[in-house]
């Protein structure tokens, strides 16, 4: 009898220390050195503590070790937990079946700069007012002036604006804000509507916002961005991946014009539309003896941590 007992101790005691060393992170690649380095350095950690308990000059300069909380975009993964990332990259996934509007909760804030009594001009508030009628969300909106019945919802120009966006770990700027202007180029996902297939599309955010709806139910605030578009590059109508020349090999680097579409409703996006950033460039071709300058799409996937 007593053996079997301490037979389940001995199973709890591992279970424990699988637990315990799980608990640690690595970088998923060197785990076994990683987690012994760790291991070790905590152990002489504990040893120093120990002698250090009579010896108050030591123990005032141990505080250097103390942990901090992390600044900057280090502090970012520490904020969010891995469930509410897994829940919102869901969300992006399936705005196919009309799941995410702009009301929905997003692990992330938005940052400074911030102008908290912003107007939108008249050629955006019709933007606007043209995305909440293709919601459908179950009324019509118009603008203040022109309400004549009771099923129509009056859209303000009043916003917040701000410069950039955070989500997760990462950081997207705009053009609002000039000191983050390389990193306000996106990919955003759109559904086909012949097939209902799910695309990526190139843009540049000009700012984000908050905009708050007045509905029978109560208010209701929308995160935004406005984004304008680029237009492909035309190759028999459609756009192209880069090929290495002599090579039968290509590279995830596509070719788009540097001209933006004319504004239209889809530069107004729910921000659980956006995918990732991209890096921009350069690259010259030769189109019938013609030489055509084209910008190049590479993309920077999200990387969580989950």
């Amino acid at each position: 009898m007593l053996y079997i007992v301490l037979y389940y101790v001995k199973i709890l005691i591992d279970t424990y220390n699988l637990y315990f060393v799980g608990s640690y992170k690595s970088s998923h690649r060197n785990i076994e050195p990683e987690l012994l380095r760790i291991i070790l350095t905590n152990k002489c950690l504990d040893e120093i503590v120990s002698h250090a308990e009579n010896n108050d000059r030591l123990l005032d300069s141990l505080t250097i070790l103390k942990g901090r909380i992390s600044g900057g975009s280090m502090a970012i993964p520490d904020e969010f937990e891995s469930q509410d990332l897994l829940q919102f990259y869901n969300l992006r996934n399936i705005i196919k079946q009309g799941e995410a509007f702009g009301f929905e909760p997003f692990p992330g804030t938005f940052l400074d700069p911030k102008l908290e009594n912003a107007v939108l001009p008249p050629d955006i508030q019709d933007l606007l007012i043209e995305f909440y009628n293709a919601a459908e969300l179950g009324y019509c909106f118009t603008k203040p002036g022109v309400i004549t019945g009771i099923d129509q919802i009056p859209v303000f120009p009043g916003v917040i604006q701000y410069g950039r966006l955070k989500l997760g770990s990462e950081i997207f700027g705009s053009t609002f804000s000039a000191r983050h202007i390389k990193s306000s180029r996106i990919l955003a996902r759109f559904v086909a509507l012949e097939d209902e297939s799910i695309d990526s599309y190139p843009g540049q955010v000009q700012f984000y916002f908050d905009h708050t709806i007045y509905l029978p139910s109560g208010e209701q605030t929308y995160h935004l961005a406005f984004v304008r578009w680029y237009r492909p590059a035309k190759n028999d109508e459609t756009r192209f991946h880069m090929k290495i020349k002599g090579d039968n090999l290509s590279c995830n680097v596509e070719l788009w014009e540097q001209e933006f579409y004319d504004l239209g409703r889809d530069c107004i996006i729910p921000i659980h539309q956006i995918y990732s950033r991209f890096i921009a460039g350069t690259y010259t071709i030769d189109i019938k003896l013609n030489q055509k300058t084209y910008m190049t799409v590479i993309p920077l996937h999200r990387k969580y941590n989950l």
